[in-house]
């Protein structure tokens, strides 16, 4: 069994319900409607969940850590790591600039609402392009950017202009791996966090959140 946040939402009640929402999503959108496409559908038809390792791991340590920051997750898919920190107290902005994925992540919010309305007011999601989508009220010392798995093949301008845009935050979480586009090769993840450190404050290496599941999660901590 997994451990469990409590006294907050069990991540094991969780997987299980966000994956029943997946199914009835999948089953009534199809894979391409739904912005579900390989990545979203293959937790369906392998049967592995609502949430992926790597998102439980990393839900415990910003909750362990960072409890009273606000997260945001920048390209955040359909949301279900947003669900996992907001059903746990943590306020998580979402931003999604595919239309079909908002949609899919708006209707799963809404389900996670129902259920446990408390968490309405700290988790709300923008249709955009980060960072021109996101205000500076969301921004701050007290706020955490996080990437994910967002591997879209940014030109260099988007990623120095995502890389710059850290420095508006008080933290960044992101993995290496999948940070604009795919990094397989540990020397090329080296580069990454070799690049951002020298703008930030404090760098370090996640090694308990992700390595052992294909991601390379590393924290900076920036001056505000």
């Amino acid at each position: 069994m997994k451990a469990n946040l409590a006294p907050s939402v069990s991540l094991d009640f969780l997987d299980g319900y966000l994956f029943r929402l997946l199914q009835e999503i999948v089953a009534d959108c199809g894979a391409e409607k739904s912005g579900f496409f390989d990545y979203y559908s293959s937790r369906v038809k392998g049967k592995i969940g609502g949430l992926m390792e790597y998102e439980e791991r990393l839900t415990r340590y910003l909750v362990a850590n960072y409890s009273n920051c606000r997260v945001v997750h920048a390209g955040t898919g359909i949301g279900t790591l947003p669900c996992a920190l907001a059903c746990n107290g943590m306020a998580v902005t979402a931003i999604e600039s595919l239309r079909s994925r908002v949609e899919s992540a708006r209707r799963i919010r809404a389900a996670i609402v129902d259920i446990w309305p408390e968490i309405d007011p700290r988790y709300d999601i923008i249709a955009g392009v980060y960072p021109e989508a996101l205000d500076s009220g969301r921004c701050g010392p007290d706020s955490i950017l996080v990437f994910t798995n967002v591997a879209s093949d940014w030109s260099v301008e988007q990623e120095t202009s995502i890389i710059q845009s850290m420095q508006d935050f008080g933290q960044a979480v992101l993995d290496l791996r999948l940070f604009g586009h795919v990094r397989n090769e540990e020397v090329d993840r080296a580069k990454l966090f070799t690049r951002i450190a020298a703008t930030a404050r404090s760098a370090e290496r996640l090694p308990d959140v992700g390595v052992h599941v294909d991601a390379h999660f590393a924290r900076f901590e920036f001056a505000q």
